[in-house]
């Protein structure tokens, strides 16, 4: 047996990754003061971390710890007690950042471990995935290291800590010791770096009826950062859909890590998959009825520049300025470099680096440009985009929410796919998951649901703290799935962003948000959510409540109408030109409210 004990660690938190992990990017509206508030905490949490790594090795196996102590915890409870959400928020992510490099410590050192032995490493296992959470008390008892126990809802204690078991084999060139991204139930976890496709539900539903003319058809296009609908319709309906996750999150979760990529030289490879990926669900959804008359695309600014090949380097530094706002008509074999016949393609022009085609083509959808009542469109995803206006004005926004709402950087969070809980009711004891599966996990509605009813029951304060008896266990929400306090700060700093971004919007606009008179809600996740849930953990304003239509896939909608009606060019080229965007970035009023609104 050997076992191999680390306290010492001279190593530093990486502050860029830090706040990457809670979407906070240079030209990002709080980015000045969660930089701030890292460098004024920095040095005290680095004398409160107790940092020790354990790898205790028992024949061809060993049982490897990590932890950074319990001190941690207690200022991150203390800064939430106080009303500073935002300062608990960033020294529990500078905490597990720091573990995550003890981990990279521990690593070398087994490494170093084999390289004497001449062994590899074949394997690691990581519950809940490999082993079940009650197996991790396994890992407690061999490696024995004081201070760290198990609770009896199987979590280790303090909560900074993680354990895992390495499998060796012989073959020195093996080395796996690393944690396997592809592999792991977290799918958004934003250390990812690299995917393997489940099977997501992409949402195509929309509200808009098409009457296609005889012999018309048409392939329309959604490129989403997470996701890809393709939906074939012609003169007798939609015929054929399909769906796959976006290729290009292996570079990234969201539009700014991917700007970053790109411009870090590899935009060919970028621009590559997604070709790759337009050319091959083109020929899914036609394989079986022929080349199409028209294609339309849609997509949010990056998107477009990343399926184009155009530099993404003014959109990821101010004043973040896009190449393509015009509507671009071309061809499909132009589009993708490919082989193909050259049939007419159309691509959705945006407004600004960060409210694309997508959006319009949802406007375009919605008739925005048609209503003389003031209207407000909230596209929930990753990125929220907001518009609010009328057929005179409109003005628009983004806001980075983050991929919480799809199950992102939530511990046991998950896409929607079978046995994701999608619905939650704790006075009666129900889930309610997709296709009636099993639990395996949270969607995005899911995860909305859950925070209501631990809110209405009182599992949680208004500050998002879990109270006494789950607050180091987590809730138990079925067998191996678990909420954390971290998946709770996760939601918040999520719902907050959008929520704020709501109440500037309606200030700049000079009206009460009672006055507005419809809210379409787009996106898969708004569609399967509780609108009076969304209200109820403040998401969305109580104001909305009986007024929010949900429209499902309105960017896809939006080409679809394209492709069917002769008025596109015109009535999207009107609704570019009155519409203006407020940047949250240059706003005082986003700042204050996105720390006021992390409360629930």
């Amino acid at each position: 047996m050997n076992r191999i004990e680390i306290k010492d660690f001279s190593i530093k938190i990486d502050k860029d990754k830090v706040l990457k992990t809670l979407g906070c990017f240079e030209g990002s509206s709080v980015y000045g003061t969660v930089s701030s508030y890292f460098d004024e905490l920095e040095e005290t949490v680095m004398d409160l971390l107790s940092p020790r790594a354990v790898a205790v090795t028992e024949g061809m196996k060993a049982y490897c710890i990590l932890t950074v102590g319990e001190k941690i915890s207690g200022i991150s409870k203390s800064f939430f007690d106080n009303g500073e959400g935002m300062k608990g928020i960033l020294v529990d992510a500078m905490a597990d950042e720091y573990l995550f490099m003890v981990d990279d410590v521990l690593a070398e050192n087994i490494k170093l471990l084999c390289a004497k032995k001449s062994w590899g490493v074949k394997k690691r296992l990581d519950a809940p995935k490999d082993f079940p959470l009650s197996q991790q008390s396994v890992i407690v008892v061999k490696t024995g290291v004081d201070g760290i126990k198990m609770t009896s809802g199987f979590m280790f204690e303090p909560v900074k800590t993680f354990g895992y078991i390495l499998e060796f084999t012989t073959d020195e060139k093996v080395f796996n010791a690393q944690h396997d991204c592809s592999k792991c139930s977290n799918f958004d976890c934003p250390r990812r770096s690299n995917i393997k496709n489940g099977r997501f539900e992409v949402l195509s539903s929309y509200e808009y009826k098409p009457n296609f003319k005889d012999g018309d058809s048409a392939v329309c296009i959604d490129i989403g950062t997470t996701t890809v609908a393709f939906e074939l319709v012609t003169d007798k309906g939609t015929l054929k859909t399909y769906r796959t996750i976006n290729p290009q999150r292996r570079f990234g979760l969201d539009v700014l890590s991917r700007i970053e990529s790109a411009n870090r030289g590899r935009l060919d490879e970028l621009s590559a998959v997604m070709r790759y990926t337009i050319i091959s669900g083109y020929k899914k959804v036609t394989e079986e009825f022929g080349d199409t008359k028209k294609v339309v695309i849609a997509g949010n600014t990056t998107m477009v520049h990343l399926l184009m090949g155009y530099s993404c380097g003014t959109l990821g530094e101010y004043p973040f300025k896009s190449k393509h706002l015009g509507t671009l008509k071309t061809t499909l074999d132009k589009v993708t470099k490919s082989k193909v016949s050259p049939i007419e393609t159309v691509v959705y022009g945006g407004i600004s680096a960060f409210v694309g085609g997508d959006i319009v083509s949802g406007l375009y959808m919605s008739d925005f440009d048609k209503s003389d009542k003031v209207n407000m469109f909230i596209d929930l995803g990753t990125n929220g985009e907001m518009a609010l206006g009328n057929k005179d004005k409109m003005i628009v926004t983004s806001t980075a929410a983050g991929p919480a709402f799809e199950g992102g950087r939530i511990s046991c969070g998950i896409g929607s796919v079978d046995g994701a809980v999608c619905g939650v009711d704790l006075k009666m004891g129900t889930l309610k998951t997709i296709a009636d599966k099993p639990p395996v996990g949270l969607c995005g509605t899911g995860i909305i649901e859950l925070v209501s009813e631990l809110l209405d029951e009182k599992i949680i304060d208004k500050t998002g703290l879990l109270n006494d008896d789950y607050f180091i266990n987590g809730y138990k929400v079925a067998e191996d799935v678990v909420f954390t306090q971290n998946d709770i700060r996760q939601v918040q700093m999520a719902k907050s962003a959008v929520r704020a971004g709501i109440d500037v919007l309606a200030k700049s606009w000079g009206t009460e948000l009672s006055q507005i008179d419809t809210v379409y809600l787009a996106g898969g996740f708004g569609y399967g959510l509780s609108i009076e849930k969304a209200c109820n953990i403040g998401i969305l304003p109580r104001e909305f409540l009986g007024k929010t239509k949900v429209i499902g896939n309105s960017s896809l909608g939006g080409c679809v109408k394209y492709a069917e009606r002769q008025d596109g060019d015109e009535r999207i080229g009107r609704i570019k030109e009155i519409s203006s965007e407020i940047s949250l970035g240059n706003s005082e009023d986003f700042e204050k409210l996105y720390i006021e609104y992390m409360n629930f």
